[in-house]
């Protein structure tokens, strides 16, 4: 441990998530980044990258299982589709900021600020998983898993790929793909937005602003799936 102010910061995290570890080193492994092991070469530090890769597997087993179990009637290409959502970078990240794993997370000075970033954020979440798996086992971990990352009862509503349900749509109607297009970039380069549209057949369907291309991409292939799914595709206007 490296001093009792992080011990305190420890326990306090694990009042937050409502887990008690048995080896509280463990914890503290999986809350250190690369960068700030690397910049403390005096101490003899572990990161948690080993307990990310660790995490990870962990973390595609029981939301494999989960699925697989609750949805029956679902096609082995919908819950893959399904899983990839809710194991995707942005939910992990999402869900690292309600437990408040930013706070918690060790990192290198050079390096605060991507200490909140999605990337930063889903590997910790994964790298805790993985340090809960080797203190308290899989049944407690599980249990983890289940109430942080898929305790809504609507999970397929929050967590539909709605860009390979466009492509699906597309593909059936007009036997094409998609055709995402930027159409606007502002702000400075470390703040930059964009703004995509999406065609199919030669119709705009929908637009959307995001913070990066893939991010603007989904929101304007959900906002095209709703037009579809309303019945008004026979409505849209070239752009």
């Amino acid at each position: 441990m490296k001093d009792v102010s992080r011990k305190e910061k420890l326990i306090e995290f694990q009042r937050i998530i409502g887990v008690e570890w048995k080896n509280i080193k463990l914890l503290d492994q999986a809350l250190t980044h690369s960068s700030y092991a690397k910049s403390n070469p005096a101490e003899i530090l572990k990161d948690n990258e080993r307990m990310e890769f660790l995490g990870d597997a962990v973390l595609e087993l029981v939301v494999a299982d989960y699925l697989f179990q609750k949805y029956p009637g679902l096609s082995e290409g919908d819950l893959s589709r399904l899983r990839s959502a809710v194991v995707s970078e942005e939910n992990l990240a999402n869900n690292a900021r309600k437990i408040k794993i930013g706070d918690y997370l060790l990192v290198g000075k050079d390096q605060e600020e991507i200490r909140f970033q999605d990337a930063m954020l889903a590997d910790a979440y994964e790298a805790v998983v993985g340090a809960l798996y080797l203190d308290r086992g899989l049944r407690m971990t599980r249990k983890f898993i289940l109430n942080s990352l898929l305790e809504e009862e609507d999970l397929l509503g929050q967590v539909r790929d709605f860009k390979s349900l466009l492509q699906e749509y597309s593909q059936s109607v007009y036997k094409k793909l998609p055709r995402y297009q930027v159409v606007q970039e502002k702000g400075p380069d470390h703040k930059k937005m964009f703004r995509v549209k999406v065609k199919i057949n030669g119709k705009t369907l929908g637009t959307g602003w995001g913070s990066s291309k893939k991010k603007a991409e989904k929101i304007a292939a959900e906002r095209a799936w709703k037009k579809i799914s309303a019945g008004e595709k026979n409505e849209l206007s070239d752009d």
